[in-house]
């Protein structure tokens, strides 16, 4: 499919924008604005019925694909399946548009969804619970992971995506950013 590059052309900080204008992510990395993207594929191919998008969609090299979800709120306040439909139709529309002679076999193992949530967007922080981290830690090294996987995306990986990460903000820039840009 054939995107108009100006119209989809964007930044991660523009893309960490919620509706109100208010962005938490400060870069001028240049990323493809995956919201437009999937309303140009809804409006052609799905009668303008609507598609969950995630924000951003960055091509490192062949075998690196990002797609980029961001929410300025804590990850608490976040419902714990908003994300599904997002992703589901973003790897999906992703296949169709971009690579349509892949498999989604093929795709998947390039392919990588980031979310990244921001628990510094409210000023009173919640209480952290000693006894409830020290559970989280122990199901996490049980499982043999490094991290867990937030919002029930952890059904994807591996099936629509070779990586999940849901990530705070700050671990999004120190650790994530300098891997994928």
């Amino acid at each position: 499919m054939q995107f108009d590059k100006e119209k989809i052309r964007s930044t991660l900080g523009e893309r960490s924008k919620n509706d109100e204008g208010i962005g938490f992510i400060e870069s001028t990395k240049e990323v493809l604005d995956f919201d437009e993207i999937t309303q140009e594929v809804a409006d052609r191919f799905r009668n303008k019925r609507p598609m969950g998008s995630c924000d951003a969609l960055h091509i490192k090299d062949e075998g690196h694909i990002y797609l980029l979800e961001f929410k300025n709120a804590r990850k608490s306040q976040i419902g714990k399946r908003f994300f599904l439909q997002k992703a589901y139709d973003s790897a999906l529309t992703l296949a169709f548009a971009f690579f349509p002679n892949l498999s989604l076999e093929e795709i998947k193992e390039k392919l990588y969804l980031i979310v990244v949530y921001n628990d510094g967007s409210v000023i009173e922080q919640e209480e952290k619970s000693e006894s409830f981290q020290a559970i989280k830690d122990e199901i996490r090294r049980l499982s043999g992971r490094k991290e867990s996987i937030l919002f029930g995306l952890g059904v994807y990986e591996g099936i629509l995506y070779k990586k999940v990460l849901t990530v705070n903000k700050e671990v999004f820039m120190e650790e994530v950013y300098k891997e994928i840009f």
